[in-house]
């Protein structure tokens, strides 16, 4: 059976992504989030999550985004170990799959999506990385616009035609 593997978190970067590149030329951008709660006595609990971005979502990244700014991201838990002075560590990643600006760019540009200090919509949509570039507007077609076109050759099967 297979399964699901999914993490989604916004929140504020603590340092300026670190980006990097394979031997095989892929880059790769290293940051960490903090996401925060408040507790019933009013403190806030403030966690730090290692996220790793790979590609053309890793440059995005880098080139937009620095310490302080806000980012929306979803991906996929990914653990590790390694060994340092004798000791056993163990990691655990955000393997970044979509993102989203939120509030202002690097450098303190104001980002038009999304106004600073404004939480998201309720509609809200993270951006995937083949999105940051501008495409023509899909235009709308129905099948049932064309007049002459077999479009019951083309509808889902009734349930009565399904054999189980």
């Amino acid at each position: 059976m297979a399964g699901v593997n999914k993490v989604i978190i916004m929140g504020n970067l603590g340092r300026d992504p670190e980006l990097s590149y394979t031997q095989g030329g892929m880059a790769v951008c290293k940051f960490s989030i903090a996401t925060s709660k408040r507790k019933k006595d009013g403190t806030d609990v403030t966690s730090w999550h290692r996220c790793t971005a790979f590609g053309r979502t890793a440059e995005v990244i880098t080139q937009y985004v620095g310490k302080g700014s806000q980012l929306y991201v979803e991906g996929e838990l990914s653990y590790g170990q390694y060994e340092k002075d004798g000791i056993v560590r163990y990691t655990t990643d955000i393997y970044v799959n979509e993102f989203a600006f939120v509030g202002a760019a690097k450098g303190g540009q104001q980002n038009h999506d999304n106004q600073m200090g404004q939480p998201p919509q309720q509609n809200f949509q993270p951006q995937h990385q083949y999105q940051q570039q501008q495409y023509p507007p899909q235009q709308q077609f129905s099948m049932t616009d064309n007049p002459g076109f077999p479009t019951d050759q083309y509808l889902p099967p009734k349930d009565d035609d399904i054999p189980f």
